[in-house]
């Protein structure tokens, strides 16, 4: 026996649909927008009229309640917000790799302009650092020239600065040496002008100088004023002989002291000149080296630039396949965003709705659904599976492991186990769901308890402290 629902009744569920989905936020026209909420009042329809026929097909019986619409209303929303979250951040990373490509390929394109103008400035700087260079060059030739000329000089000026204070220094040593004896002499000739002494005067004293009384004791015994005068020849002819050799080392000095004068300036002029070129040729070579710099620099600056646009482009063509392959799920994230208000749909319909029916029955209702989509047109994904929209297959493994048969009816009851917003109430006769169950939640403490346990009500209390 079918019973029918009254317009009203289908009015106001399409009523509590739009009042609380209304400002939710959806990826979709506002005409889809209020087509999915009338829906949601149709899916309800539908697992009613579900509900009397599997009773009549196999006299189980199953309801529907404004708890399990407003249920079916909350978990659209939580799993909606969920895989809107999901693909957006799987996009926004999809979108940031494939940005990361476009700024590459941006970047390989300036460098190659930026690479352009440096090659460009490198061959004018390598013109210039050559014509520097070959100046440098005649400059460095004729500085070495003049180097190794005023070398010559200078070494010839030190040579003779060098002989001349020897030869100065013996020259003053003789007249050093014959200073006493000439001191002494020109102090006993007292006011006598020294100057008029000649060899023949010297002379014609000479015959006196061999006697043998002509001497200091015989002429103090004669007369004090006899010795005085033999005094005074004696000093008068041996200041003639020290004078005599004397004068000629004073001219000589007065010569090596002249001489080492203009050695002296010849040697100060070689090393101002040599200085001078030097100078000269330290000019250039700065100019020189400051225009190998630049050379070296723009050098330098090409091949990061070059190597940076190779290591780029090695990148884009090491991703190209990939490019293609991320614009691709770019854009289907993008389309899986759009259908998500139909598939949401369909999933929540399916955690809400389908538990107690048994497997034909689930996908009757998966069917029905999908006919009122294409109806109303809402997007969504035809080829939507249910077990993997709602679990990963590591998880699926695991319930395995843990217990749960691998048969996709089993799958879709664990996943309505663990997903649905209201407590799910499992009639299983083969208990491999409870073993599962206690399997799956022993590191969670579960408690174990029964309507007819002595410590019930206990149990209840643990599970729900105040």
């Amino acid at each position: 026996m079918r019973f029918k629902r009254s317009p009203k009744t289908s009015e106001a569920l399409v009523a509590v649909s739009t009042y609380l989905l209304s400002e939710f936020p959806m990826v979709c026209s506002p005409t889809v927008k209020t087509a999915m909420m009338a829906t949601m009042g149709t899916y309800h329809d539908r697992v009613s009229s579900a509900c009397e026929s599997y009773f009549e097909s196999f006299r189980r019986r199953t309801h529907v309640t404004p708890k399990s619409y407003l249920s079916f209303i909350n978990g659209y929303k939580s799993l909606y917000y969920e895989k809107h979250e999901f693909i957006n951040t799987l996009a926004e990373r999809m979108n940031v790799g494939l940005g990361k490509l476009k700024e590459a390929s941006e970047s390989v394109a300036q460098l190659s302009k930026d690479l352009e103008v440096k090659e460009k400035e490198l061959a004018i700087a390598s013109i210039r650092a050559d014509e520097v260079l070959a100046e440098v060059t005649v400059s460095a030739e004729a500085a070495t020239k003049v180097k190794n000329e005023v070398q010559v000089v200078r070494d010839r000026a030190q040579r003779l600065v060098d002989g001349i204070e020897k030869e100065k220094a013996v020259a003053e040593g003789k007249l050093e040496a014959a200073r006493p004896a000439l001191e002494e002499a020109t102090a006993a000739l007292n006011q006598f002008p020294k100057d008029q002494i000649n060899d023949e005067t010297v002379e014609l004293l000479q015959p006196y100088f061999e006697m043998e009384d002509y001497t200091m004791e015989c002429a103090m015994k004669a007369c004090g004023n006899v010795a005085g005068l033999l005094a005074w020849t004696r000093a008068m002819a041996s200041f003639f002989s020290i004078n005599k050799e004397v004068l000629p080392l004073k001219a000589n000095l007065a010569i090596q002291e002249n001489r080492l004068n203009i050695a002296n300036n010849e040697l100060h002029n070689a090393e101002a000149t040599l200085a001078e070129k030097q100078a000269e040729f330290d000019k250039v070579k700065a100019k020189c080296d400051a225009a190998m710099k630049e050379k070296q620099d723009l050098l330098d600056d090409a091949e990061m630039c070059r190597n940076k646009m190779q290591a780029a482009s090695a990148l884009i063509d090491g991703l190209s396949g990939e490019k293609v392959r991320w614009t691709e799920q770019s854009k289907e994230f993008k389309s899986q965003i759009n259908r998500l208000v139909g598939d949401v749909l369909q999933l929540t319909g399916f955690l809400s709705y389908c538990g107690p029916f048994n497997q034909s029955y689930r996908d009757k209702l998966l069917k029905d659904w999908q006919a009122e989509l294409l109806n109303d047109k809402i997007p969504f994904s035809e080829n939507l599976n249910i077990i993997s929209a709602l679990v990963d297959p590591p998880t699926v493994s695991e319930w395995n492991l843990q217990g749960l048969p691998g048969d996709d009816l089993s799958v879709q009851n664990g996943i309505v186990v663990t997903k649905a917003t209201r407590y799910p109430l499992l009639i299983d006769p083969q208990t491999q769901g409870r073993a599962w169950i206690k399997t799956k939640e022993a590191e969670n403490e579960l408690q174990v308890t029964s309507l007819n346990h002595k410590f019930f009500r206990t149990h209840l209390e643990d599970c729900f402290p105040k």
